[in-house]
C-alpha cells in the first residue's frame, strides 16, 4: 500500500509539472507534421477499478464529473475520429477515439450522456454472453469475492496475471469461483439490449468483445472462432460490426486469420502507444485511462506513450 501511495503521489506531481511547463504544446508540436491516433481504453466507473490510493467498492460508481472534464479536454484540443476516418483520410495532427471494454451498464448510464453532449466518437465493445444478464464477468466475481472476504486475497492477482497473458483460469478454478458466487443477489452490472440500441441510436458504435471474455491466445483456432463468431452473430442484429477488442489484449495469428475470414477490419489491443498510418489495423494500440484520472495524468500518459515510456 505504501508503494502504491508513493507511486500515485509521484505520478501526480510529475504530471502537474509537465502540464505547467507546456506539456500540451510539446505534444502538439511533436505531432504537427504527422498524423497521430491516440485511442483510449476505459472499462467502467467502478471505484474498485479506478482507485487512487485506497481501493474502492466494486459496486460503487463515480467520477462522472472528472470523466466529462477529460472528454471536454479532448474535444478542445484534438479531433475525434473513428478508425475508418483516421486510416482512410488525411489530416495532420492528433486524432482521438474513446473505447469502452466489456459492456458495463454504467457505460450507458454515465458515459453515454457525456459523450453525446460533447459530440465525441466512441466504440463500446460488448461481451455477447453477458448482454441482458445479471451475471458478473469472471474477473469481477473474483474482485467481489476477495472484497467480501469470501476467498483469499491471493486470488486478487488472478485478473492481473490473465491481463498480462501469463495464466488462464483452470476449469476447476472457474467452477470454484462460480459456486462461491452463486446465490449472491447483486445489482445488474452489464448492459441490456435496450441500452445497446440507445447507444447505436446516439450514433456511437458497438464492437465485438467475444462471447464469454476468454483470453483468445489460450484457445485453439476453432475455440477462438466460436468465441468471436457467437458474439458477432448476437451483435449483427444491430447492424454491421467491423471492430473487435481482444479480451485482456490477448490474440495471435489464428485470431487475425479468423477476423479476415469474418470481414472484421479493425482489432484493438491493449498494447500501449499511439498509432500512425502504417499501424497494423488488427493490432491498434490503446492507452489505458481511468475515469478518475486528472487532466494532468491524462496528458502525462499521452506524452509517455508518445515516447514509449512504459512505467507511467
Amino acid at each position: 500500500m505504501l508503494k502504491q501511495s508513493l507511486k500515485y503521489v509521484l505520478k501526480e506531481l510529475l504530471a502537474f509539472i509537465i502540464r505547467l511547463f507546456g506539456g500540451l504544446y510539446l505534444l502538439k508540436f511533436l505531432c504537427r507534421k504527422q498524423e497521430a491516433y491516440f485511442v483510449f481504453n476505459y472499462h467502467n466507473f467502478s471505484k474498485y477499478n479506478n482507485y487512487k490510493i485506497k481501493r474502492g467498492n466494486i459496486l460503487e460508481t463515480g467520477y462522472s464529473k472528472q470523466f466529462e472534464k477529460q472528454i471536454r479536454f479532448f474535444k478542445k484540443n484534438f479531433v475525434f475520429k473513428y478508425p475508418a476516418e483516421f486510416f482512410k483520410q488525411s489530416l495532420k495532427g492528433i486524432s482521438i477515439l474513446i473505447t469502452f471494454d466489456d459492456g458495463y451498464k454504467d457505460n450507458h448510464d454515465i458515459a453515454l450522456p457525456i459523450l453525446k453532449k460533447q459530440n465525441a466518437k466512441a466504440i463500446f465493445f460488448v461481451v455477447g454472453k453477458f448482454i441482458n444478464s445479471n451475471d458478473f464477468l469472471l474477473h469481477d466475481k473474483v474482485r467481489y469475492l476477495v472484497q467480501s472476504k469470501l476467498i483469499n486475497e491471493k486470488y486478487a492477482n488472478l485478473p492481473l496475471q490473465m491481463y498480462k497473458g501469463k495464466n488462464d483460469y483452470s476449469e476447476e478454478m472457474i467452477t470454484e469461483i462460480d459456486q462461491l458466487f452463486k446465490g449472491e443477489e447483486l445489482p445488474r452490472r452489464m448492459m441490456n439490449y435496450n441500452e445497446i440500441i440507445k447507444i447505436i441510436n446516439s450514433d456511437f458504435l458497438i464492437g465485438n468483445h467475444t462471447h464469454s471474455h476468454r483470453g483468445l491466445s489460450f484457445l485453439n483456432y476453432y475455440s477462438q472462432e466460436d468465441e468471436i463468431l457467437k458474439c458477432q452473430n448476437v451483435l449483427s442484429k444491430f447492424g454491421i460490426i467491423n471492430t473487435i477488442a481482444y479480451p485482456n489484449g490477448l490474440s495471435n495469428t489464428h485470431t487475425y486469420l479468423i477476423l479476415k475470414n469474418l470481414g472484421i477490419e479493425y482489432g484493438f489491443s491493449i498494447n500501449p502507444g499511439w498509432n500512425n498510418k502504417n499501424q497494423d489495423v488488427l493490432k491498434i494500440k490503446r492507452i489505458g485511462l481511468n475515469a478518475s484520472d486528472s487532466l494532468n495524468v491524462v496528458l502525462l500518459k499521452m506524452l509517455a506513450n508518445y515516447f514509449n515510456i512504459k512505467w507511467i
